[in-house]
């Protein structure tokens, strides 16, 4: 039972990795600031920051998240050209399909 669980989370793991890399990678290659990138949620376990991305490992292990600058409408934004919303509809899309598009591939 407990190696079962451990290989779920493990699997798991692996999943949201390459799920929410694909979303980081065309980020980053398109010229959006990324500011964490997060397996996990909940509060940090381990962090570092390297490059302005604030990398982590949360406490709950159902998911994760990449926080780029400008993602939301309801923060203020500077019109930056590294702010996700201030790029086109197709970069964005770009942005938004490759984590799936990663976990395709993965399968």
């Amino acid at each position: 039972m407990l190696t079962t669980l451990v290989a779920f989370v493990f699997l798991l793991g692996v999943l949201i990795f390459v799920h929410e890399f694909g979303h980081y990678l065309m980020a980053k290659r398109i010229g959006i600031r990324v500011l964490t990138f997060s397996l996990g949620f909940g509060p940090k376990l381990v962090s570092f920051r390297r490059g302005g991305t604030d990398y982590r490992i949360s406490a709950i292990p159902l998911g994760g998240y990449v926080k780029m600058a400008g993602e939301t409408p309801d923060e203020p934004r500077s019109g930056q050209p590294d702010e996700f919303l201030s790029r086109s509809k197709w970069e964005r899309f770009q942005v938004l399909i490759m984590g799936p598009a990663m976990n395709i591939v993965l399968a």
